[in-house]
């Protein structure tokens, strides 16, 4: 892993000109990691839509003879 005194010696090391591309690269990974993690709970919170698909599938008379199904 790449230590931080590393990184900074070597932009340091770099002419100002090149500076501004160093903030735009450092800035689109703040962005990447924010879609990124974005993403992740997007798809941890679910859509609330799926939950209720089959929730209606299943034997017609569940309700009369559950028995049968919950022990045989």
């Amino acid at each position: 892993m790449l230590e931080t005194k590393y990184i900074v010696e070597r932009i340091k090391s770099l002419p100002d000109d090149s500076l501004r591309e160093v903030v735009d690269f450092v800035e689109f990974l703040e962005v990447k990691r924010k879609r990124l993690v974005e993403e992740v709970e997007k798809k941890e919170k679910g859509d609330p839509l799926v939950k209720a698909i089959g929730i209606c599938e299943g034997p017609s008379d569940l309700a009369e003879r559950h028995d049968k199904y919950v022990y045989g």
